[in-house]
């Protein structure tokens, strides 16, 4: 294989849009190479002359609500969805736990203590590669035992609709959320991570307990593998009052609706 032969399947990746997929093939693709080199199969690494060839991948924001008005419709629109419910379900834990997208639909039930209210999540479906502890809110206790009812019989908690054995894909978050009416520059799978870290950071909770509770790499990468637990306290406090905080959104502005249906 040719540099130009590699890279004319490059360009079709990168057409759709998908700049960082088409970096990402080529980085594998040179890995492959090298391979194939050292074990007397290839002569040279067809990928490494592509470097600069294809377009840089731009890391935008992620799009998120976090204006507290807009953030109780976002809740009552999920309440309200017509979809999937396993679907619902989902979004629901997004926005109860911080969990990213990926860590959420790829569950598994055995992962799931409701003794002790805890969602034990193994480091190999991190992505800081660390085992991670999430305290599970009545909210969110609520939310498991009716997905119980539904995929409790399996090992997945968001099985797909055509195998039991595969979960439900990327995309399915994102396109309720279009469903609802959400635009893609509004909020996304993601924005509910940002939503609860921005506005947990504004009413002053501990921000070593708020990032801990985000997973996001520790600044001491060894106290982080021996101390998963670190800040469980306090995160168990926080994420109790921040499941009561968005029930008291949802439900300020549904009384709101109520109160405007009975003065018509």
């Amino acid at each position: 294989m040719t540099p130009p032969d590699l890279l004319s399947v490059l360009r079709k990746i990168e057409a759709r849009g998908a700049s960082y997929q088409a970096n990402r093939i080529r980085e594998s693709c040179s890995q492959i190479f090298r391979y194939a080199i050292a074990t007397g199969r290839a002569e040279r690494d067809a990928a490494a002359d592509l470097r600069g060839a294809l377009k840089p991948h731009i890391t935008t924001s992620r799009a998120a609500i976090t204006d507290p008005v807009e953030v109780g419709g976002l809740l009552r629109a999920i309440d309200a969805y017509t979809g999937n419910i396993v679907t619902k379900c989902g979004l629901q834990l997004l926005a109860l736990t911080f969990l990213r997208p990926g860590e959420v639909r790829l569950g598994e039930w055995d992962e799931i203590d409701m003794e002790e209210k805890l969602w034990r999540i193994p480091a190999r479906r991190m992505k800081m590669r660390l085992d991670h502890l999430v305290h599970l809110s009545s909210q969110a206790c609520v939310v498991l035992e009716e997905l119980r009812q539904i995929t409790g019989r399996g090992r997945l908690m968001f099985p797909g609709l055509r195998s039991s054995e595969r979960a439900i894909s990327d995309a399915t978050f994102i396109a309720a959320l279009r469903r609802m009416g959400f635009e893609k520059d509004e909020m996304c799978a993601h924005g509910f991570r940002s939503m609860a870290s921005t506005i947990l950071n504004e009413q002053g909770y501990p921000a070593d307990a708020i990032e801990k509770q985000l997973a996001h790499n520790p600044r001491n990468k060894i106290r982080g593998i021996y101390n998963r637990a670190e800040y469980l306290s306090e995160r168990r406090r926080m994420m109790d009052e921040w499941a009561d905080y968005l029930d008291s959104l949802r439900n300020t502005g549904r009384e709101k609706n109520i109160s405007m249906e009975e003065k018509a």
